[in-house]
């Protein structure tokens, strides 16, 4: 059976196919990244989500650098999962000695010619059950990029999305999950703008601060399987956000790294990737084992990896609310006027961004998701 995905590719449709239970024999190709690793930071970012089949608008187009800290967004934020090793700032550690205090060019992947620009891993737990269901207000992720071919350059466009369902049985894949549970969905696009493509040249985000847009929503119940979730990524070279249409890239994938190592959060050894072939579609035997053993020479028990990606949460203070700012679940004309009775002012739900302001952003947060849940 074939469905088209939620969103528009104008290289291939993406199609859904069943995929083998227990999932596929880890990857022989496995190793140690060893070139060099830049660190960038969106130009630009966008909050989405999924509706009627398709990607569409939840926030305009936020410039980063209009607001963007040296780190998550708040000092006091907790880092509730890490598959990325990440310190205080968002920046990854470790290496061959996993504990080592700052290496971002020693993470793993599957070698230079590897294509995988889509993939999808589990959340099992995320640090404490209290953070289920709460807003990402940061998050930081690594990848390979030589979409464009040696020497060339090529517009990098990351999409990543959070679900509540993501099946660790290998059983049904992230496409079935996209198309049951559509409305629930919700996901940001990170555009880089132009980034050089090289043989041996890796890229990672630190701590991205989402909270101009609203953040992103974590999982928030476990299945029957204790898996709590997961996040799917999309390496692109172009979003359209007026049709929805995202143009995929040819020659990515995510830096690899293991949550075993910092403890933070728990994950299954399995991952869904679009590499055999990279046709932009999980089918068939594309559920991997991630168990790998031996690789770090000081913490011989990490066994588990996976693509490269940390959460943030807020202890408290301001939490966005997507414009439903009296909190009775639909965004309505009380909630428009809540935010122009306080335009100007500072704090308070009405400052539906928690950038410290209610203005123009907060009153078009509310505009875009004008009829949300009534």
């Amino acid at each position: 059976m074939r469905r088209t995905m939620f969103w528009v590719f104008t290289a291939a449709t993406l199609t859904l196919g069943m995929a083998f239970a227990d999932g596929k024999p880890h990857k022989s190709s496995f190793q140690r990244y060893e070139g060099p690793a830049i660190s960038v930071r969106p130009q630009r970012m966008m909050k989405v989500r999924v509706e009627n089949g398709r990607l569409v608008p939840v926030t305009p187009w936020v410039q980063v650098g209009d607001f963007a800290p040296a780190g998550p967004c708040d000092p006091n934020e907790v880092l509730v999962w890490d598959h990325f090793g990440a310190d205080a700032n968002g920046n990854p550690t470790g290496g061959e000695n996993c504990n080592s205090l700052f290496a971002p060019d020693e993470r793993y992947y599957f070698g230079d010619a590897y294509n995988n620009p889509y993939y999808a891993n589990d959340i099992e737990t995320l640090v404490d059950s209290q953070y289920n269901g709460g807003v990402a207000t940061s998050l930081a992720h690594a990848w390979f990029w030589n979409a464009g071919g040696q020497g060339n350059s090529q517009n990098c466009v990351v999409l990543v999305f959070t679900v509540e369902d993501l099946d660790t049985t290998c059983a049904t894949d992230v496409h079935d999950i996209f198309e049951a549970t559509n409305s629930a969905i919700e996901g940001v696009v990170l555009d880089y703008g132009s980034l050089p493509s090289s043989i041996g040249l890796g890229y990672y985000s630190d701590a991205v601060c989402l909270n101009p847009i609203g953040g992103l929503q974590l999982p928030s119940q476990p299945d029957s399987n204790g898996v709590l979730g997961g996040y799917v990524v999309v390496y692109a070279s172009a979003f359209d956000s007026t049709t929805g249409t995202v143009t995929p890239a040819a020659g990515a994938q995510p830096m690899l790294w293991s949550p075993e190592i910092t403890g933070i959060g728990t994950s299954t050894p399995k991952q869904w990737d679009d590499d055999d072939p990279a046709d932009y579609n999980h089918g068939t035997g594309e559920c991997y084992d991630y168990a790998y053993s031996g690789l770090c020479q000081d913490m011989p028990n990490v066994t588990i990896w996976g693509g490269m990606m940390a959460f943030w949460a807020s202890t408290g203070g301001c939490q966005s609310n997507n414009g439903d700012v009296n909190g009775d679940g639909c965004v309505d004309d009380a909630d428009l006027l809540s935010v122009l009775f306080a335009f100007g002012g500072t704090g308070g739900a009405e400052d539906t961004n928690c950038d410290g302001v209610v203005d123009d952003a907060d009153l078009l947060t509310v505009l875009f998701n004008f009829g949300a849940g009534c």
